[in-house]
């Protein structure tokens, strides 16, 4: 089998762009004196999206172990973005709702992450977006 370099290996390059994709927006919410990590925002949208589902639904939603969406959450507490409230008839379990604080986060994150996004799909053409799209779902279908 021949040996090829890192560069042409597709999974690098995924790799490769997923840190630059959070380098990028990293600097862009510390502009803004958003102080959010790009897993804390991605846990909080999703809470934006699912109001009131549970800590293990939120691992499922955001493919995050348990373990981490826990200390996620506990710090998106601190910062009184998020609470936690418990579930009747489930001693074990907590809904997760946004507070006030945390609805307020997410409307101003939001036109950000929009224009991240934007920034890194430019020069791309419709098709070059299906066919991106396309090849990322048949991708990750073969490893499900």
């Amino acid at each position: 089998m021949k040996d090829i370099k890192l560069e042409e290996v597709y999974f690098f390059l995924l790799e490769r762009t997923v840190r630059q994709f959070r380098k990028y927006a990293q600097t862009l919410f510390a502009e803004q004196d958003i102080t959010l990590s790009g897993d804390q925002w991605v846990v909080l949208k999703r809470i934006s999206e699912s109001e009131g589902t549970n800590q293990r639904e939120l691992a499922e939603l955001t493919y995050k172990d348990p373990a981490s969406v826990t200390r996620i959450l506990d710090l998106l507490e601190k910062q009184s973005l998020v609470r936690r409230e418990p579930v009747p008839n489930d001693r074990r379990t907590y809904a997760v709702h946004l507070t006030n604080v945390g609805k307020a986060m997410v409307e101003k994150v939001t036109p950000l992450a929009i224009a991240t996004r934007r920034k890194g799909l430019e020069g791309l053409s419709p098709e070059d977006h299906a066919h991106l799209k396309r090849i990322l779902q048949k991708i990750y279908e073969n490893f499900s």
